[in-house]
């Protein structure tokens, strides 16, 4: 019916034929996001493994494609009713010709999840709308925390604030803590996945439970599993997972304690039950961090005493913003517009890319090294971009670096 014929097919006497490398490349691309459930992180892992767009020979011999696979076109591709055996055609489905490449089970489960993060994002759900740690976080005094918000110019700031500050005395404003709230979380978050992924961690926190030796053995495979899906779950699940396992989060002047209920996450990593668990005492993942005078209340500040791992997903964005910016330079388009037209993504995400581009020296050498801030994640580097400073030391304050590129 004419158009370019998508990846996974070639045309003979005007049909659609299954190339059969092709097809593994679409399989594997709807297997990658059914696992991860993010196109940002499906399309990071493809461009980490060089799998690229179809390779066409237009006329005259002429060769395009071949290309790193933008957002909107995975986008498109996961939606594509073509490789499930259809034929879209004027808001109308009809049954193909040709041969489906992708199973319907895996078709719905894709469709699924592309439909529940677009319903997520209609509903605001997500870090920056929800308190993650509402209810469960305290400060050094025992004094529960509130969330709360303010906006500046637009934006949405979140807190944590003692409840004595609301109180408005000058002991309260000596004594009480004022946190954003990001900063917390996405701390807690790391130090949560960095527990579940060590099996000598989660063991002993399972040994005061008596768990038989195939039940831990179940347990622990569980906690690696939900470690490397961590990043990828939805943030209606993560909150859910989080209210329910953990105790209480303290933040103490030196550091930071998450309190987790040993039984329940037990039971969420697959174990039966036993009578008991209620009277064991939680497990206590402590981690160093200070608290800084800062306007009213205290500021947290993350004490760095090893290097942070390598962040695949930051180091991977870091190269696309140099590869934008030397596109971009190269003046192969007339204007962003048509360059965003080109690679089929948003005028914000690549001017975002551009922008990062400009990082100082030493902080993308500690981004690659694996000596960023700890809650330095790919998503927070991007909004953290639209107002980055143009002056190094500014930029380095702005994202947690010293002046070597260390967290």
């Amino acid at each position: 019916m004419g158009g370019n014929v998508p990846l996974g097919y070639d045309v003979q006497d005007r049909k659609l034929i299954v190339n059969g490398t092709e097809a593994d490349t679409v399989r594997l691309i709807f297997r990658r996001y059914a696992g991860l459930g993010s196109v940002a992180l499906l399309r990071a892992e493809l461009d980490r493994n060089g799998v690229v767009s179809k390779r066409r020979e237009g006329a005259g011999g002429r060769l395009s494609g071949g290309q790193p696979f933008s957002r909107g076109a995975l986008y498109t591709l996961l939606q594509n009713r073509i490789y499930r055996g259809d034929v879209a055609h004027q808001g109308n489905v009809y049954a193909g010709q040709h041969e489906a490449i992708v199973d319907p089970d895996l078709w719905q489960l894709v469709q699924g999840k592309l439909a529940a993060n677009r319903q997520e994002r209609l509903l605001g759900v997500g870090a920056e709308a929800a308190s993650l740690l509402a209810g469960l976080i305290v400060d050094a005094h025992g004094c529960r925390m509130t969330p709360m918000h303010s906006n500046k110019r637009g934006k949405r700031y979140r807190y944590y604030i003692s409840t004595s500050l609301l109180e408005g005395s000058r002991r309260a404003e000596q004594d009480g803590t004022r946190i954003p709230a990001g900063e917390i979380e996405g701390l807690v978050m790391d130090q949560f996945r960095a527990f579940l992924s060590s099996r000598s961690k989660v063991g002993a926190a399972m040994a005061p439970l008596g768990i038989g030796a195939r039940s831990l053995d179940v347990i622990l495979s569980s906690a690696s599993e939900l470690a490397q899906s961590w990043s990828a779950l939805p943030p209606v699940n993560l909150r859910e997972f989080i209210k329910a396992v953990v105790q209480q989060v303290a933040v103490g002047e030196e550091q930071i304690i998450v309190r987790i209920d040993r039984g329940t996450l037990a039971e969420r990593l697959g174990a039966n039950r036993l009578p008991g668990w209620e009277d064991v005492d939680p497990v206590a993942l402590s981690f160093a961090a200070s608290l800084r005078r800062a306007g009213k209340g205290k500021r947290l500040v993350v004490e760095s005493g090893s290097p942070s791992e390598i962040d695949a997903g930051l180091v991977g964005l870091l190269h696309e913003a140099f590869s934008m910016r030397t596109a971009l330079l190269a003046g192969s388009d007339n204007s962003i517009e048509a360059m965003t037209q080109r690679l089929g993504m948003g005028k914000g995400y690549l001017t975002a890319l551009v922008r990062l581009s400009y990082l100082t020296p030493d902080i993308v050498r500690g981004c690659l090294e694996g000596r960023q801030p700890v809650d330095l994640s790919p998503t927070r580097l991007l909004k953290l971009s639209k107002d980055l400073p143009v002056d190094w030391t500014e930029q380095r304050a702005c994202l947690g670096f010293v002046a070597d590129g260390s967290a």
